[in-house]
């Protein structure tokens, strides 16, 4: 009898020390999994879901940006008026827009050049965040050229990510104009919106996120004040949780080029439908701008 309780003391401890082996891989797992993803995997989470849906556009340019992996531009509209170049956002989906947001543009007096990334919406290859905008840019000039938009009469409008695009790419060429809806303030807070929207994620909040993300972590604010000349128009809903409110606002604060727009109830997804007029006249205005200032 003596002896059967010995060996009881003595597989329980053992047991115990199993259990705490099991927790503690657990935590790990739990913690190591997201900082590998976010480290080395982001632009698979980015560039994940993609639309290849039907679309009608009047006119198609594939841009080889490199072997294997094209941009396409589809035009919509006669290329007799101003040019609207739209970035969507990471999911494509251009045959909606066709439906929900091209009409809007085309009604407020410009073709529509919708841009589709590597890997979105018949686009071939892989996008890469990168490598990404030196690939819009040398799809914008191509098309650009063919079709002889000038930047003195062209606008970029973007979505979610392509908000941000848009605003890299106006870096760069200058248009008369920007209108973007559902802009996130930077990558890291976009991530850890994601994040918190899972609550059997929360404990992620705990990473550094933004080391993890490293650089660029293509912040609103600094891309605001690259085009000082541009005029800026952000719309964003108040109840938008994948890139929040407040964040947004706070980004667009002490830019004198930037008109923020407040949508309320609105979110990530509806946004540019339930401005509707407000967004409207705004492209117009941005289409009327001042196309002599200094660049």
């Amino acid at each position: 009898m003596q002896h059967r309780r010995e060996s009881g003391r003595r597989i329980f401890p053992r047991s115990r020390n199993i259990l705490w082996i099991f927790v503690a891989a657990v935590v790990v797992l739990y913690f190591a999994l997201p900082a590998a993803l976010l480290r080395w995997s982001l632009d698979r989470l980015i560039f994940s879901a993609q639309s290849n849906g039907r679309t009608h556009e009047d006119q198609r340019f594939d841009v080889a940006v490199s072997p294997g992996t094209t941009v396409v531009v589809r035009r919509y509209g006669d290329a007799r008026q101003a040019c609207a170049f739209f970035f969507p956002g990471q999911h494509g989906g251009i045959g909606t827009y066709e439906r929900t947001l091209f009409p809007l543009i085309r009604g407020a007096g410009a073709d529509v050049y919708a841009i589709s990334y590597p890997g979105q919406d018949g686009a071939q290859g892989y996008s890469h965040r990168d490598l990404l905008p030196a690939q819009l840019a040398m799809a914008i000039s191509q098309v650009s050229k063919a079709v002889r938009c000038d930047m003195g009469r062209s606008v970029f409008v973007g979505r979610s990510l392509g908000a941000t695009v848009a605003l890299v790419e106006a870096s760069k060429f200058r248009p008369r104009g920007v209108l973007v809806d559902g802009l996130g303030a930077d990558l890291p807070s976009v991530v850890r919106a994601w994040i918190s929207r899972h609550p059997a994620l929360v404990g992620w909040q705990m990473l550094p996120v933004r080391a993890l993300l490293g650089r660029p972590d293509y912040a609103a604010a600094p891309l605001f004040g690259q085009i000082p000349s541009v005029p800026v128009s952000v719309f964003q809903g108040t109840a938008d949780t994948v890139t929040p409110y407040a964040l947004a606002r706070s980004a667009t604060l002490g830019h004198s080029n930037v008109t923020f727009a407040t949508v309320d109830g609105a979110t990530h997804q509806d946004t540019y439908l339930l401005a509707g007029d407000a967004y409207v006249r705004s492209l117009c205005l941005l289409l009327d701008a001042d196309s002599s200032r200094s660049r």
